[in-house]
C-alpha cells in the first residue's frame, strides 16, 4: 500500500493506473524482501501486548533491510524491463511510509487491546477453571440496612469486600487499616462511587484495644469481617513476635468485642497455609482459627442470658490472583523489565482464585454459617507456579523473558492443603463451599495458652514464640527453617 501510494505520489494517479501491471509485478517481488526483514526483527510478535522503543525500531530495521533488498534488485537485475518502471526515490519514500504505517498500526492495536482489557480480566485467563458464580440476592438480603465492619480494608481481599458489600446499601460502613496512603485512596473512592453511604474510614491498628474497644461501642456493627493480617511467608518467619501481636492478638480483641458489643457474626478470614503449617504465618492463622472456634462453642454453650449470642465463621481458601505483593504483579514487573521471571522451585503447585469471587464466597458463607464452622473453598485444581510464568511470559508476547529457580524461602513448602490429615469434609447448598470438621479446643485452655503466647510476643525470644507455637499446634512443622531445630528438639522430647 505504501509502495502505490508513493509511486502515485511521484508521477501521478493516471501513471499509476496506466503501469498498474508492471508495479504489482515489482511489488510483488518486493513484497518478499520485505518479509524477509520482518522475519529477522520478528515485528509480527504479538502487537497488541507490546509497544516499546525496541519494538518500534524493528520495525523501522525490517523496512530498512526491505528496502535495501529492493534497492539491490533493483541496481543488479537489468534484463527484467518492468523494474525500471520503479525508480530508487520511490523505494526511499515507501521505507518512510510504510514504517510510518507499522508504527501507527501498533501504537492502534495496543490501544485497542488495552480497552479490551479493561473489561476482561486478564487473571480469569489464568486460571484452569470457570469463574465461581455466588447467589447474590441472598447476600443483599443479610447485610442492606445493616452496620458492617471491616478490617484490613485497604488490603487486596478487604478493598473487594467493601466495594461488593458497598452494592448491597449498608446503613453503615466501617473501614479499618493501618496503612495510611491506601486508605487514603479507599476514602477518594468512597466518596467518589459511593458517597449515599455512611461510611467510617479510621488509620489504626486492630491491636490497639482501646481504639477498637471505642469503634465497637459508637458504632456497635452488626457484622465484621476481619481480613486484617500479615501474610508474608518469609517476612513473619523474621518476626514471628509481630505475627503473633498483628495476627492472633489482633484477632482476639475483635472477637471478644464482637461478643461483648453484640455482633450478630463475625467472619475471619483465614488461608490455606493454615492447614499441616510449615511456616509461622500460616500458624498463626491456625492461631486465629482456634481462638474463634472455641470462643463460638464457649458463647453457644453458656448459661449467660446477657451474653451475646455471637456467631462465629472461618473461611479458609488459598492464594488470590493479583493481589498485593503476589507473584501475578511481581512476574508482570519482572517480564515489563525484561526479566529474569523468578520462580522458587519448578515444581511449586498453588491454589489460586480471583479475588472478587474470594470475597463474594466469603459474603456468602457469611449467610449460611451458624457459628463454628470453617468453611473451605474448591478453588479447583491447584497451579504449577512455573507454568503460570510461561503462560504470563506467552500472552505479554515476549520471547526474551528467562525464566530463574531461585530455590524454596524459608517455611515454604512445595503444596498447599486445605484439610487436615483427619479432618472430614461436608457439603453445604454451594458447590463450592464445603464444611471441615476439625479437631476442637477448650476455650478455658486456649484462653490461658494464649495468654502466655501474647506476653512470649512482647519479648525478642523468637525460638521461644516458636515453640510456644508449636506445642499449641502439633501439626506446626518448620520447613528450611531455622526454626526446625525445634521440631528436632521436640521430637527427641517425646
Amino acid at each position: 500500500m505504501a509502495m502505490l501510494f508513493m509511486y502515485s505520489l511521484v508521477y501521478g494517479p493516471a501513471r499509476l493506473v496506466g503501469n498498474g501491471s508492471f508495479v504489482l509485478y515489482t511489488l510483488l517481488i518486493d513484497l518478499v524482501f520485505y518479509g524477509i526483514g520482518m522475519r529477522i526483527f520478528h515485528t509480527y510478535t504479538d502487537v497488541s501486548k507490546i509497544l516499546a522503543f525496541k519494538d518500534l525500531s524493528r520495525t523501522a530495521f525490517a523496512m530498512l533491510v526491505g528496502t535495501v533488498l529492493c534497492m539491490s534488485l533493483r541496481w543488479a537485475i537489468d534484463v527484467l524491463p518492468f523494474t525500471s518502471q520503479i525508480p530508487y526515490r520511490v523505494f526511499v519514500l515507501t521505507f518512510f511510509g510504510a514504517t510510518a504505517a507499522l508504527w501507527l498500526w501498533r501504537i492502534v492495536a495496543k490501544n485497542l487491546a488495552d480497552l479490551v482489557r479493561e473489561n476482561v480480566r486478564e487473571e480469569v485467563e489464568l486460571l484452569p477453571r470457570q469463574e465461581i458464580e455466588v447467589n447474590m440476592d441472598k447476600i443483599g438480603e443479610l447485610l442492606r440496612g445493616k452496620r458492617v465492619l471491616v478490617t484490613g480494608a485497604a488490603g487486596s481481599i478487604g478493598r473487594e469486600m467493601v466495594r461488593q458489600i458497598a452494592g448491597y446499601a449498608p446503613a453503615k460502613l466501617i473501614m479499618i487499616d493501618q496503612a495510611e496512603t491506601p486508605m487514603h485512596d479507599l476514602m477518594l473512592d468512597m466518596q467518589e462511587k459511593w458517597p449515599q453511604i455512611n461510611s467510617l474510614l479510621l488509620v489504626c491498628t486492630v491491636t490497639n484495644r482501646e481504639r477498637m474497644e471505642r469503634v465497637f461501642e459508637q458504632n456497635r456493627p452488626d457484622f465484621v469481617f476481619h481480613a486484617a493480617a500479615y501474610k508474608h511467608v518469609p517476612m513473619m518467619e523474621e518476626n514471628p513476635g509481630v505475627s503473633i501481636q498483628n495476627n492472633v492478638v489482633g484477632t482476639r480483641i475483635l472477637a471478644d468485642l464482637s461478643v461483648k458489643y453484640g455482633v450478630k457474626k463475625f467472619v475471619m478470614i483465614s488461608t490455606d497455609k493454615a492447614v499441616n503449617p510449615t511456616n509461622v504465618m500460616g500458624c498463626s492463622k491456625r492461631l486465629c482459627e482456634i481462638y474463634v472456634q472455641s470462643l463460638n462453642a464457649h458463647v453457644q454453650q453458656s448459661a449467660d442470658e446477657t451474653m451475646t449470642k455471637t456467631q462465629f465463621v472461618t473461611t479458609r481458601f488459598g492464594n488470590v490472583l493479583g493481589s498485593n505483593g503476589s507473584v501475578i504483579p511481581l512476574f508482570k514487573k519482572q517480564i515489563d523489565a525484561g526479566g529474569p521471571v523468578t520462580v522458587t522451585h519448578p515444581d511449586i503447585i498453588r491454589f489460586f482464585m480471583l479475588i472478587p469471587e474470594a470475597c463474594a464466597l466469603v459474603l456468602e458463607a457469611g449467610t449460611m454459617g451458624h457459628g463454628g464452622e470453617i468453611f473451605v473453598f474448591d478453588m479447583g485444581h491447584p497451579v504449577k507456579i512455573a507454568d503460570l510464568a510461561k503462560k504470563m511470559i506467552q500472552n505479554s508476547g515476549r520471547r526474551d523473558v528467562k525464566i530463574q529457580y531461585t530455590g524454596l524461602r524459608e517455611g515454604e513448602k512445595l503444596y498447599e492443603e486445605v484439610l487436615f490429615k483427619d479432618e472430614e469434609e461436608l457439603p453445604t447448598v454451594h458447590p463450592k463451599i464445603h464444611v471441615a470438621k476439625v479437631k476442637q479446643y477448650e476455650y478455658e485452655d486456649v484462653c490461658k495458652l494464649f495468654d502466655e503466647l501474647e506476653c512470649l510476643a512482647k519479648t525478642a525470644d523468637d525460638m521461644q514464640i516458636v515453640r510456644k507455637m508449636k506445642l499449641i499446634v502439633p501439626e506446626f512443622k518448620s520447613n528450611n527453617s531455622v526454626y526446625e531445630a525445634i521440631d528436632r528438639e521436640l521430637e527427641q522430647g517425646r
